[in-house]
């Protein structure tokens, strides 16, 4: 007869389901914080609901309508446009269900977002337990809800948080390929392609970190070359999309760049670019710039360091992008990033550790091709909330060392709660604080508002149908998408600053009500143009000064008499010179309001002048010597243009050509020819503006002579 196992292991069994079933429990509270501190207020804080957000939504709003075809008739279009870029994807797929059953609201296009972000709060606690068998895996979701980075961005509709959480997703599935679970490869790949096709820094960040991975782990990738293969054939399929983009919307990806004023676009020597991207690379591994809350005392140091100013800098992120008195990643927790930072290197052979190293050298590739900002380097948030979890669980055991009795439900207790309550303290300040931690409200600052404006106007305009209500566009990026968003269906409101009237005359009467800035309000008060101004009411902005004026007003009688005086000093050309060919030419040109006439002819389709307000813009070129001359080329915008090109001899005119081109969503080149080749000592160009009046910014990048 069998004697029964001895059961003196049965208490430490019971001890670990014990650990287990609690960790578990904490996994669960720990999403439901992550959840709750998203969504609680997500409305109101942040406290702009910015143009970046709400496209995402009406871009899908507008797939449907169209029966999911684009603007251009490409059936489920790779990317959408946004300010001129092609820069939109995942995310404006992720709103077609939520507008169709609830609509545009701001709450809804945020929500959906956050919803989304739950596949990082999710995979990071996955990777801590499978990965690294930590005690402590439900640090994971809490560690992330603490970031104050994380926790700002992760409550707007912005696709970088998109990106960063689908590259969560493929590093768990990756490091379960890594660890024995061979088919793990493939969702880990579908993962990492909806953080390329997400955000435009996403895709280098998903290639460094491919290459890395295929290099670091090229013996096991070998190992199961069948299912690496099979993966390759994936990932070929998954390409598809981004290849015809590529072939239907060539040079996209370098105006993409061009629009963001990115060096690697500049005619700059390759030594110098690579400077400069090795500069802002190293910026996105400062941990001052991560973890710490007053970058000017670190500044004000700098008389007495001996290393670069620029590695102590965390300075440039805009306003709306940054929590004041917070670093981008929660100060307390960079000791723990740092020892689990030694521990990733120390254990480097170990597959887990190394992919967190690696994938936190990866994290600022994409957006050192341009200037540095925390959206674009935000994915760095990820890796570094699981190298700080590691270390937390290192303090834990060095703290059980030091204490034999401390137990682990009590340890994981004191974390648990400790987190949590910064969460929510965080969320508090931002709910009651947040609204004055600056007072710019305007372009340059929060761009707050469009959530009480934009409904406030439409309700007048349903209100009254014979009023047309005007909304000043002054003080908010795409300002007319966010019209579109709230209202797109209201004939009698529309985008309208008023210096329009004050530079053109146009029909001015009381059923046109105006909403405006206080720098709208100070300009029709000082320009002379108008009198019986009546402020009907005003929206306050969030510290309670008066933000936006709905207000109507008259012309002066002498209005046209004025604007006559105005118009024909704007035509005016300004004299000037610049180099052709070797020679030193006399130009003429309209007014400019950006760069120089000679960026005109200087070969650089980087550069780009701008009439301040002439449109058609005119140069006229004087050459001291006669020139040959079959045409010219010239690049121009994406506005429908009509472009005029005459030549003159002895003031005698030759010949003149013209060409008229329709819309389009890149710069692209216009050329003229004459007939002939002709003999000129003066050239005019002409670049109209064809949908807009006299009083319009166009835009020329390059003229070439031919």
């Amino acid at each position: 007869m069998s004697k029964p196992e001895p059961r003196q292991n049965q208490p430490e069994t019971q001890t670990a389901a014990r650990t287990d079933r609690l960790a578990a429990w904490l996994f669960l509270l720990a999403l439901a914080i992550y959840l709750l501190t998203r969504l609680i207020g997500l409305a109101e804080f942040p406290i702009y609901f910015f143009t970046d957000e709400a496209i995402q939504s009406q871009q899908a709003v507008d797939l449907v309508a169209r029966g999911f075809f684009d603007s251009s008739g490409t059936f489920l279009p790779t990317y959408f446009e946004n300010g001129g870029q092609f820069n939109l994807s995942v995310s404006v797929y992720a709103q077609v269900i939520p507008m169709l059953i609830f609509g545009k609201q701001v709450f809804v296009t945020r929500a959906t977002a956050v919803l989304i972000t739950l596949t990082a709060a999710v995979s990071l606690g996955l990777v801590l337990k499978e990965a690294f068998q930590s005690r402590f895996w439900w640090l994971g979701p809490l560690l992330l809800a603490a970031m104050p980075a994380w926790f700002l961005h992760s409550r707007t509709a912005f696709e970088t948080t998109l990106m960063a959480s689908f590259y969560a997703g493929f590093l768990y599935f990756y490091l379960r390929y890594r660890n024995g679970c061979p088919k793990a490869l493939y969702p880990a790949l579908i993962l990492g392609a909806l953080a390329f096709y997400s955000y435009s820094p996403g895709q280098v960040i998903m290639v460094v970190t491919g290459l890395m991975l295929l290099a670091a782990d090229a013996r096991y990738h070998w190992q199961h070359r069948q299912t690496a293969l099979r993966g390759l054939g994936l990932l070929l399929v998954l390409a598809l999309p981004y290849l015809r983009f590529s072939l239907t919307q060539g040079g996209a990806q370098f105006q993409h760049l061009a629009l963001l004023n990115s060096y690697w676009v500049q005619p700059l020597p390759l030594v110098q670019k690579v400077g400069i991207y090795l500069v802002r690379y190293l910026k996105g591994l400062n941990p001052f710039y991560w973890f710490w809350p007053n970058p000017s005392l670190i500044e004000s140091l700098w008389p007495q360091l001996t290393l670069p100013a620029w590695l102590f800098s965390a300075q440039g992120d805009l306003a709306r992008h940054t929590m004041p008195g917070y670093g981008h990643l929660f100060w307390a927790s960079f000791p723990f990033w740092l020892a689990g930072l030694v521990r990733c290197i120390r254990r480097f052979r170990d597959p887990a550790h190394r992919t967190l190293l690696l994938a936190s050298l990866a994290a600022p590739s994409g957006a050192a091709l341009v200037d540095w900002g925390i959206t674009r380097g935000l994915v760095f948030v990820i890796p570094a909330t699981l190298i700080t979890a590691l270390g937390v669980e290192l303090a834990a055991a060095w703290a059980q060392t030091q204490w034999p009795k401390l137990r682990n439900s009590l340890a994981a207790w004191v974390l648990f709660l400790s987190l949590a309550g910064f969460s929510f303290g965080m969320l508090a300040d931002a709910l009651q604080n947040g609204p004055t931690w600056t007072t710019d409200y305007g372009l340059g600052g929060m761009q707050s508002g469009a959530r009480q404006v934009f409904p406030r106007a439409a309700e007048i305009a349903r209100a009254d149908p014979e009023t047309s209500v005007f909304v000043s566009s002054t003080w908010a990026n795409g300002s007319d998408v966010l019209l579109r968003y709230f209202a797109d269906d209201l004939p009698n409101l529309q985008m309208g600053n008023i210096n329009a009237w004050g530079q053109d005359y146009r029909p001015l009467d009381r059923r046109m009500l105006f909403v405006m800035t206080g720098d709208d309000l100070d300009y029709i008060r000082h320009s002379g143009k108008f009198i019986d101004v009546t402020i009907e009411e005003t929206i306050p902005y969030p510290d309670g000064t008066d933000g936006f004026y709905f207000v109507r007003l008259d012309y002066v009688p002498e209005i046209r008499a004025i604007l006559a005086a105005e118009s024909t000093a704007r035509q005016a050309l300004v004299p000037d010179e610049v180099l052709i060919e070797g020679q030193t030419v006399q130009v003429e040109h309209s007014v400019l309001d950006m760069n120089e006439i000679d960026q005109a002819f200087d070969g650089d389709l980087t550069t780009l002048i701008r009439t301040l307000e002439a449109n058609p813009l005119k140069i006229l070129l004087h050459f001291t010597e006669p020139i040959q001359l079959q045409g010219a080329a010239l690049t121009i915008g994406g506005p429908p243009t009509r472009v005029t090109l005459t030549a003159y001899r002895a003031g005698e005119k030759l010949e003149s050509v013209f060409a008229e081109v329709g819309p389009a969503t890149v710069t692209r080149e216009i050329e003229l020819r004459f007939d002939e080749a002709l003999t000129a000592d003066e050239i005019r160009m002409e670049v109209l503006s064809v949908n807009d009046g006299e009083i319009s910014h166009v835009h020329l990048w390059e003229v070439v002579l031919e």
